[in-house]
């Protein structure tokens, strides 16, 4: 159990070498914090935005008759929120700085998505 936590923590830990990139997080598809490398104070407010951001987002792609929703952006002046999936029961987030490449950096995440599901 310690070898796959361990696996996840590092994962985490090296996407934030990744240009542009401020921080990183796993978080349960129910708001509940599984790796962060984000400041410790934030952590739950956190995790329990990006749950509500995924729910949000799947409704809007369901609604609209989008299918399945693949990853969520919010952009705002000082930074950009990003989210994907990671299987069913767990999202990936991304805080990224305002001039970050976040085609390149959602290439990336879909990559460490994947990585993270076979961990899971």
């Amino acid at each position: 159990m310690s070898g796959r936590v361990d696996n996840i923590n590092k994962i985490i830990r090296d996407f934030e070498t990744v240009p542009g990139v401020e921080g990183a997080a796993l978080v349960s598809a129910d708001g509940l914090m599984i790796s962060s490398a984000l400041p410790e104070a934030e952590q739950e407010r956190v995790a329990a935005i990006s749950a509500a951001l995924l729910s949000l987002g799947e409704k809007a792609a369901n609604e609209l008759d989008r299918g399945n929703l693949i990853e969520i952006y919010v952009k705002s002046d000082r930074g950009y929120t990003l989210l994907t999936s990671v299987g069913e029961n767990a999202l990936f987030l991304v805080l990224a700085k305002s001039d970050a490449q976040i085609g390149l950096i959602f290439v990336d995440m879909r990559r460490m998505a994947e990585s993270l599901l076979e961990i899971l």
